[in-house]
């Protein structure tokens, strides 16, 4: 009983503390940092999935986007895969350059919606190639509006990678990617909250006429009901033989324009007799009237024929093919 404060005691104590003659806890507090609440469900910066078959669907899909992005642009294209990244829906936003064409789209049948980005830059590279520019003009990017035309060869390019990347996905798994509208503020996207988690790919598109980025964002809440998929490492058992790209060759080569030549003969003459050369001055090949000649593709012997004229011109019949 002896350690119990008497009434005078408690008086003197808290007489004490009024005046600040005795410390506190809270004074020894004040000089502690305040605390700020960490939410471990978003971490900050790029969050890494291993999602083994995401990056052969991407790969695939930059095989398929260099062919038809060429055929549709009638321009050498070369398109490679630039990163992979998941980030917070308010990232991706805050990092996207102005102008940029945001295109959303529904991969079916999985719920949401998802974007493909096109820069302002390649938008301008595309539509100055499709025209036949070439590539000098300089436009000023800055608060520019895309034109109702440069909107239509948007949206032509953006269902060619929709097409593309629903076959990228077919052996994983069957979608159906349908195009529903166009943006330029990310503002009326709403694709997602600002909190939600996006799969970011990103890919660089390389024109003769100049470069930029195709951007596919897809919500990672739209792909979690196929997440195991995404995990396998899988790998395709077909041959993936580009048949676009193997009819694109073959039209190019069957338009392609070749020369092709044939050697009556030859002859070799000395310095002397060349000088003293004349009109009428007959030069003796070594080739005999009536044996075949050689036919050369581009300089290079492909077949064997007999000269002979045909409707009023000179003229070579092929009679064999050389190996």
């Amino acid at each position: 009983m002896g350690n119990i404060l008497s009434q005078d005691e408690v008086d003197s104590l808290l007489g004490g503390i009024t005046d600040g003659q005795v410390e506190t806890e809270t004074d020894v507090s004040e000089g502690i940092p305040s605390v700020e609440v960490y939410d471990f469900s978003m971490p900050a910066g790029p969050v890494h999935l291993r999602l083994p078959a995401l990056g052969i669907i991407n790969e695939r899909l930059v095989g398929l986007l260099r062919t038809n992005l060429q055929v549709a642009s009638r321009s050498v294209i070369d398109v490679n895969l630039a990163s992979t990244d998941t980030v917070k829906f308010s990232d991706f936003c805050l990092s996207l350059p102005m102008p940029s064409s945001l295109n959303i789209f529904s991969i079916e049948p999985l719920r949401g919606f998802s974007l493909v980005v096109l820069e302002g830059p390649l938008v301008f590279s595309f539509v100055d190639s499709l025209f036949g520019g070439k590539g000098v003009s300089h436009v000023k990017l800055e608060g520019r509006l895309f034109t109702k035309i440069e909107t239509k060869i948007v949206e032509k390019i953006v269902k060619i990678i929709l097409n593309d990347f629903q076959k990228a996905w077919s052996d994983v798994y069957e979608i159906n990617a349908v195009f529903i509208r166009s943006e330029m503020d990310p503002q009326f996207v709403g694709i997602g909250t600002p909190d939600d988690l996006v799969i970011v790919n990103k890919f660089e598109v390389q024109l003769e006429n100049g470069n930029g980025f195709i951007t596919i964002c897809i919500p990672y809440s739209g792909i979690k009901p196929i997440k195991e998929k995404l995990k396998n490492k899988f790998r395709s058992e077909k041959i993936d033989i580009d048949q676009n790209w193997k009819r694109y060759i073959q039209e190019r080569i069957q338009e392609t324009m070749v020369e092709l030549s044939c050697t009556m003969g030859m002859a070799k003459i000395n310095g002397t007799d060349l000088l003293s050369m004349k009109v009428d001055d007959v030069i003796m090949l070594d080739q005999k009237s009536g044996n075949s000649v050689i036919i050369n593709v581009e300089n290079i012997p492909k077949f064997r024929g007999y000269p002979g004229a045909c409707n009023k011109k000179k003229a070579v019949k092929i009679i064999d093919r050389l190996e």
